[in-house]
């Protein structure tokens, strides 16, 4: 009997520590939601709990908002649509040099403003005005090499220590496991370092054995159209990281 009183307290207990971080909205039930989890075996209910942020996280990143009721999460179990190399990782994890976490810290680094430029040497200044070169073109070199020095950084490292990775936010994770791979110098390579040179980026540097890359799907459309989606959801994936 003692041994009963005390397991329910204790799975009550727990249970509170999972049902205080729920968002207060939908129409929740707290006994609706404790009967579920009395419901779940305690591995499941373990995942609930440790998977709710990481849950939340990727709902909003993708723009859910989450109203349903925190039962309904319990008995539909819903924090296993995370995707599973997010959701074994609590907090920051590693990404391999041209993972898919890598090259999505690379992209959100590269959504940063091209940084200030120095100005153009007297020199250039006067070979531009002469018509020997392109003004246009020597911008985007100097927005290439200056612009965003975080993505250079990432570069020269994968060249010098390539096995280091770098450290990723769980939330940038997660966008980066939607990522399709890229055949290194095929078609869809091309296709996007073209787009890397229209914009001035930096692009990718020698990739050694790495055969595949990965990039923001296209799903039959141009580098463009994702890269605004991507961005989109970034968007939404530095807000939840802001509130959590």
């Amino acid at each position: 009997m003692r041994g009963d009183a005390e397991n329910r307290k204790a799975l009550r207990k727990a249970f509170m520590r999972f049902y205080k971080l729920w968002p207060a909205c939908g129409d929740d039930s707290y006994e609706r939601a404790f009967a579920e989890w009395q419901a779940l075996a305690e591995e499941d209910r373990q995942a609930a709990a440790s998977q709710l942020e990481a849950y939340l996280a990727f709902e909003a990143i993708n723009g859910r908002q989450v109203k349903h009721a925190a039962s309904t999460y319990l008995k539909e179990k819903r924090w296993s649509v995370v995707p599973e190399r997010v959701a074994s990782t609590n907090g920051p994890t590693i990404g391999s040099t041209f993972g898919r976490s890598w090259m999505a810290e690379r992209f959100a680094r590269l959504a940063a403003p091209c940084r200030r430029l120095p100005p153009l040497s007297a020199f250039y200044q006067r070979q531009i005005a002469a018509g020997l070169y392109d003004g246009a073109a020597v911008k985007l070199e100097r927005m290439r090499k200056m612009g965003w020095p975080a993505v250079n950084d990432m570069h020269a490292q994968a060249i010098r220590e390539p096995a280091k990775g770098v450290r990723v936010s769980r939330a940038i994770a997660m966008l980066g496991d939607g990522f399709e791979a890229v055949r290194v110098d095929g078609e869809i390579w091309q296709v996007w370092q073209a787009e890397h040179d229209k914009r001035g980026w930096p692009w990718l540097p020698d990739t050694g054995r790495q055969d595949w890359v990965y990039f923001p799907p296209l799903q039959g459309g141009a580098p463009s159209v994702a890269l605004e989606a991507f961005f989109e959801r970034l968007e939404r994936a530095r807000a939840s990281e802001a509130v959590a």
